[in-house]
């Protein structure tokens, strides 16, 4: 951090108490007002046979969420379709839904277990690999739902389509997605089956206002009938869109949610953090929150700096194991400020060290620090200065990885 200049960062630092990064208006590409998906399940024949002509002669990119055995029926079409640049999408084998629906009894989700679930995600990117030439990064819940098996044994799969995915999204949502909100394995999808442009737009017109993200979800692409996206309705929809008078970023899902992701690595949003699949616990400093009378999340560095000692940020964290966990963290610091005493704690946990040198505030260094023992359970993790200082600052802290000791 370039402390001589503080004055001038400031203007435009997220600060984190008590404000939010979600009270910030959120920037898109080339100061377009909002994003637009358009998104379309099951490989319905009507998708290449009618659909893709028409997004071409607007040069819009849509989402396909293919069933491989649907996709089979019409595969030159398909092939054509990403050739195009249309966007392929995961959307299950078998199409599970719940029991409830009759014609999905023979696999119903009540039946299902999470390594199941996983096979068959896998199995799908498999295939239509094989078929197409892409594997599918993102995906979408068949009939919108996002659990499996029944009563106190349901379990959320949510957690495995972030794990296996980019982004998932769900189906029938009355709200769009807010940028820096929203869970990327949680989309929500809104219909434009039987839909009229008119109706459809009183939503683009209320996402435009807040800068959302309006992820638009059908099935047929046709002139009528039922669960169709109207073919009239999508050339209003396309030639709206691709109006730069409008200010929309019209993109397949996947393409968006790689713009989101990048940046809201600069945007600091508190949210709970787990393991990953290894068992690591990774602390950004884009997930903590920052408590004080003057610590600054700096997006241009991903840290936080500190400037007084009463300033922390604290972690929401899910322990799944208890146990010994290596601490590792990234910083840097001044040379002629590094030496100040901090302290991690996680409940009855603690490790107390010293801010190590990394040459300049502009370099950052990850080392190995010690270890923590860790309860199993939600806790809060904390960083912050172990002692008092009246002059100087801190250190910038970018990360602290917990690494579970075998």
């Amino acid at each position: 951090m370039k402390h001589l200049i503080i004055p001038i960062i400031t203007l435009f630092c997220f600060y984190t108490e008590p404000v939010l990064a979600q009270n910030k208006p959120f920037k898109w590409p080339e100061g377009k007002r909002m994003a637009i998906s358009l998104s379309f399940d099951d490989a319905r024949l009507s998708n290449v046979d009618e659909g893709t002509a028409l997004l071409n002669e607007y040069d819009v990119k849509a989402t396909f969420y293919l069933v491989p055995n649907n996709a089979k029926q019409r595969l030159e079409g398909w092939k054509k379709a990403v050739a195009s640049g249309h966007e392929i999408g995961n959307h299950s084998i078998n199409h599970a839904c719940s029991g409830n629906f009759v014609w999905a009894r023979k696999n119903p989700l009540e039946d299902y277990t999470l390594e199941k679930m996983r096979e068959e995600l896998i199995e799908t990117n498999r295939q239509l690999k094989d078929m197409l030439g892409v594997t599918p990064t993102v995906y979408a819940y068949p009939c919108g739902q996002t659990s499996l098996g029944r009563g106190k044994n349901t379990q959320s799969f949510v957690p495995l389509i972030s794990e296996l995915f980019v982004s998932g999204r769900t189906w029938l949502d009355e709200a769009p997605v807010d940028p820096t909100y929203c869970d990327m394995a949680q989309l929500t999808g809104m219909e434009t089956d039987g839909k009229s442009f008119e109706q459809i737009l009183t939503i683009i017109k209320d996402a435009a206002k807040n800068g959302q993200w309006l992820v638009l979800a059908g099935h047929e692409t046709a002139a009528s009938g039922a669960q169709t996206t109207r073919l009239d309705v999508l050339r209003q929809l396309c030639a709206y869109a691709k109006d730069p008078a409008n200010g929309i970023w019209i993109a397949p899902v996947g393409e968006v949610a790689a713009y989101v992701k990048a940046a809201r690595d600069t945007i600091n949003i508190p949210e709970m953090v787990g393991p990953q699949t290894d068992g690591k616990i990774v602390l950004n400093a884009n997930t903590g929150k920052g408590l004080g009378p003057k610590i600054q999340y700096m997006p241009e560095w991903k840290a936080f700096g500190w400037f007084t000692a009463a300033d922390r940020v604290e972690w929401d964290v899910d322990i799944t194991n208890a146990g010994k966990y290596e601490i590792q963290m990234e910083w840097s610091v001044d040379d002629t400020e590094a030496g100040k005493p901090f302290v991690i704690e996680a409940g009855s946990a603690k490790y107390a060290g010293k801010v190590g040198k990394t040459g300049s505030w502009e370099t950052f260094k990850k080392e190995t620090l010690g270890q923590l023992k860790l309860a199993a359970g939600k806790q809060k993790l904390v960083f912050k200065p172990g002692s008092q200082f009246s002059k100087g600052a801190l250190l910038d802290l970018r990360a602290i990885e917990l690494v579970p000791v075998k």
